[in-house]
């Protein structure tokens, strides 16, 4: 049971997390704009060369706004992963008298504030640069919060998740390759689940269980309109039965491999 005592504690930690997140922050938004601008610029503009019209343009967009938390995931797990071979401070901070698994949830806390304030800049910078380009007209601002705050939260229970399998760096790239890539690559950044469909539904529905599916999904309905995607409030309440598992499944691995059973 937790109590004001403990919450005290886990809002002053994540207080002193955020500080010092705040003296990186500025090298972080400039590279979210050199890769943001970058693809836009590309997808836009160049790829029109190619026959890609802005409807594309806008769909690639929507999938950008759904990746560019999800890009925070790689430098948390080296971060993560290099302090539990290092310092271990996160052992210093589970001798600390609050649960062990509150002090973990502070991690996913850090990593969605973290995230969301770095991505929440990608759609008003694409619609600045692309302007009549990028057609928001069936742009919903409520499901568009909803699923922002859905899938930040749901990217720090899956970094909890990778953190707990990766042995050390030097394994940091075999998981990052075998496991987290093709789960952003086929949970439909190219592609909607209703085309994938109509070309292959085995693979379409074998692609019901990568939640990053759901993320890309909602996010394009709700920038984008429902037509041609999955329900979005389906896809809410699945993103979170997946930020529930991812939840479960790393604190108890982490406490397991720190010794704190």
């Amino acid at each position: 049971m937790i109590n004001s005592f403990h919450i005290h504690v886990f809002k002053q930690l994540l207080w002193t997390d955020l500080k010092i997140f705040s003296q990186l922050i500025n090298d972080k938004i400039i590279n979210f704009i050199i890769w943001v601008t970058t693809a836009a610029w590309v997808n836009t503009y160049l790829m029109a060369a190619f026959g890609v019209n802005d409807e594309f343009s806008a769909f690639m967009v929507a999938g950008s706004c759904a990746t560019a938390g999800f890009f925070e995931i790689y430098p948390s797990v080296i971060h993560w992963v290099s302090d539990i071979e290092g310092d271990q401070i996160i052992s210093y901070y589970l001798t600390l008298p609050i649960p062990a698994w509150l002090m973990l949830t502070r991690m996913i806390a850090f990593f969605a504030i973290s995230a969301g304030t770095l991505s929440i800049i990608v759609l008003p910078l694409c619609k600045i640069m692309l302007w009549n380009k990028f057609d928001l007209s069936a742009f919903n601002i409520a499901q568009f919060m909803s699923i922002f705050v859905a899938m930040n939260i749901f990217y720090g229970a899956f970094t909890l998740v990778v953190t707990s399998y990766v042995k050390n760096m030097s394994s940091l790239g075999n998981v990052w390759m075998r496991f987290v890539y093709p789960v952003w690559f086929l949970g439909g950044f190219q592609y909607a689940w209703g085309t994938l469909y109509k070309t292959s539904p085995a693979f379409a529905y074998l692609g019901l269980i990568n939640p990053m599916t759901y993320v890309m999904e909602a996010t394009r309905c709700s920038v984008l309109g429902q037509q041609g995607y999955l329900p979005f409030w389906a896809c809410i309440g699945i993103i979170m039965i997946f930020t529930v598992l991812c939840t479960w499944l790393g604190i108890v691995r982490l406490k397991k491999r720190l010794d704190f059973i």
